[in-house]
């Protein structure tokens, strides 16, 4: 760790944490340059100051992304199943 950068910590509810090995691939395709650690609960963030806000947002908004993607998943695919008429293709 460089000394310009600092580290922020952010406690993951456990409802959230099915989804946090996806939310976090999809983070680190989008920020390769800050350094994740992922524990149980909790994912540390590192990077520099100015951009630890936004890095914060942003990994939450990947989080909760990925639930709902993952829970709306089954509902979308009828949806597009039923519309087009292929619904035998997903069985």
């Amino acid at each position: 760790m460089d000394h310009a950068d600092y580290e922020r910590t952010l406690a993951i509810e456990p409802e959230l944490c099915p989804w946090l090995a996806d939310a976090t691939a999809r983070f680190r395709y989008l920020y390769p340059d800050v350094h994740l650690t992922i524990s149980d609960q909790s994912v540390t963030l590192t990077t520099s100051r100015d951009q630890m806000s936004m890095l914060v947002q942003d990994f939450v908004f990947c989080l909760y992304r990925q639930k709902i993607y993952s829970e709306t998943l089954p509902l979308r695919t009828m949806l597009i199943e039923g519309v087009t008429g292929f619904a035998s293709r997903s069985a």
